[in-house]
């Protein structure tokens, strides 16, 4: 079985994450798909798993890493 790579998006600016009321938990790699899942909340629309999803995949590689640094 193969590792999966994940490429994690470019970070936020700092501007970004305070227009968009990032909690301070979560500005870190993934505060990026973060926003863009805000975003498509203040559209109105109910079809926003998709940028649910790419977050919640970008905290789950990131959790990864984390535990194979302190293995």
């Amino acid at each position: 079985m193969t590792a999966e790579k994940y490429e994690y998006p470019a970070l936020a600016s700092q501007e970004d994450m305070d227009a968009h009321d990032v909690p301070f938990v979560h500005r870190d790699h993934c505060a990026a798909p973060l926003i863009e899942y805000y975003k498509c909340l203040d559209k109105g629309t109910s079809f926003c798993a998709k940028t649910k999803d790419e977050f919640f995949k970008c905290q789950y590689f990131t959790l990864k890493d984390r535990l194979a640094a302190h293995k």
